[in-house]
């Protein structure tokens, strides 16, 4: 015989195979249950504060930042115009070198062995010369972000 004969006929299964929630004893002892009235107070003293309110009006933020004297300093340039030659030499070597190299193998067959000599050396070069540009300190209190 199955086990779903041995079933007790009050109790009834609903579609997902699991008994109805009146039939599943309660997990917690009854010495360790809460009353309601102690539930409800404990809940009543919950208060849920979604973010904070700043006791200044935007108005009076506004007044002060306008009445600052403080100017910010004209920023630095930035780009490869700025960078070291070496640095920007060793970037379109490496990137360039290895796009000569996938164009050359792809397209054009058979590759003399001295071009590909050439191409690989100058990937390596360049490779060497953005490996030294790498920083060579590190601040002790940095978690590794650095612009």
């Amino acid at each position: 015989m199955s086990s779903r004969a041995e079933d007790p006929p009050d109790r009834e299964d609903d579609d997902s195979g699991r008994p109805d929630d009146e039939s599943v004893p309660e997990s917690l002892p009854d010495d360790q249950r809460v009353d309601d009235t102690t539930w409800s107070s404990f809940v009543d003293n919950i208060h849920w504060h979604t973010s904070t309110v700043p006791d200044v009006t935007p108005d009076e933020i506004r007044d002060v930042l306008d009445d600052a004297d403080w100017v910010p300093p004209e920023p630095q340039p930035i780009g490869w115009r700025t960078t070291s030659p070496s640095l920007v030499l060793g970037l379109f070597g490496a990137l360039g070198g290895a796009f000569v190299l996938f164009v050359v193998t792809v397209f054009f067959r058979p590759v003399p062995g001295w071009l590909l000599l050439v191409v690989i050396a100058v990937i390596v070069a360049s490779a060497a010369v953005l490996f030294s540009h790498l920083p060579t300190r590190r601040d002790p209190f940095s978690d590794g972000r650095e612009v």
